[in-house]
């Protein structure tokens, strides 16, 4: 069911389910402003009352077009959380520099910058591009070898972000400008690295605790050693775990290796007897641990909301868990 969880350092309530914003900043598929709106707007109809979004997702256009679509509700009434590490920066060039991902999105080229003055000045670019007056939630968006590889470049970003960074997030918490803050990426270690460094709030760790995914013990048992509140994204796996044609889905953004593809079925065989939608087994897996606080979820259409409004809340008898934990 969905529920308000605590995230227990600052006592901020969040919705166990939140609105992905990828998705209507054109993640893999062209929609109109009207369009894009137009879910956002039928989310919150439906229940929706929180949302992320990322000035990457087609490059400011999730950012512009949530801040539009939320204007018709009480600033009270939800939570918003954004992303910081990356400005963007007027486009020169000819063609569009995420264009074969987020597409038709804004001519803006990003500039990655955990620096304490690139975060302040995302901050107040955001603030703008959404309409707000506050933003409840900053992550730092994409900081580790996942984003930038194993190199001299990536361990640069992580310790301009702990020599001057963090102490920017600190200062917009300290002033009452965000809540709470942390880090989002598609890898654990570089989190764990980073809880030694910043008492941080709450992490996104994305496409890596799922029905796939299952063994996370060392990076949670830091976490609720830190008082540190999860967020998992993308609990469909890139798409794979919810796929009507699993073999020609989508897995870590490119083609379904064949292991996947068998694990896939088995968990899918276990949720038909049990009469449950693999996409209710899915999305409510990660809020089984107490660290885990919401489940993030990408939405590019009325549908698509509406139905994982109802996956969040299908009634999963535990024998189900305990099936799938024994294949």
């Amino acid at each position: 069911m969905i529920q308000d969880n605590v995230i227990k350092s600052v006592g901020l309530k969040i919705p166990s389910l939140t609105f992905g914003g990828a998705g209507v900043g054109n993640l893999f598929k062209n929609l109109t402003n009207t369009e894009a709106i137009e879910i956002v707007e039928k989310s919150i109809e439906i229940g929706w009352r929180s949302f992320d979004t990322a000035p990457h997702y087609g490059s400011s256009l999730s950012e512009i077009r949530m801040g539009l679509s939320l204007r018709g509700i009480d600033r009270d009434d939800f939570v918003l959380s954004t992303k910081v590490g990356r400005l963007l920066e007027p486009r020169q060039e000819n063609g569009l520099e995420g264009g074969e991902i987020f597409f038709n999105e804004n001519p803006f080229n990003r500039v990655y910058d955990y620096s304490y003055d690139g975060i302040m000045r995302s901050y107040e670019h955001s603030l703008r591009r959404l309409g707000t007056r506050r933003i409840d939630i900053l992550f730092v968006h994409d900081i580790g070898t996942y984003a930038h590889g194993q190199t001299q470049v990536e361990r640069d970003h992580f310790r301009t972000l702990c020599e001057s960074g963090f102490a920017a997030l600190e200062e917009l918490k300290k002033n009452g400008q965000i809540k709470a803050y942390g880090i989002g990426t598609n890898e654990q270690e570089i989190l764990m690295e980073a809880i030694d460094h910043t008492n941080m709030d709450i992490v996104v760790l994305a496409n890596r605790y799922n029905l796939l995914e299952t063994d996370r013990t060392e990076f949670f048992t830091k976490c609720k050693k830190h008082n540190v509140s999860v967020a998992v994204a993308a609990p469909f796996a890139t798409g794979v775990l919810v796929a009507a044609n699993i073999a020609a889905s989508m897995y870590e953004y490119g083609k379904v290796p064949e292991k996947i593809v068998k694990r896939v079925q088995e968990i899918l065989e276990v949720c038909q007897v049990h009469r449950v939608p693999i996409g209710a087994a899915a999305l409510q897996f990660p809020l089984r641990n107490e660290n885990v606080v919401t489940v993030t979820c990408g939405v590019q259409s009325v549908e698509q909301a509406q139905q994982n409004y109802d996956w969040a809340q299908w009634s999963i008898p535990d024998t189900l868990w305990k099936d799938l934990a024994d294949i």
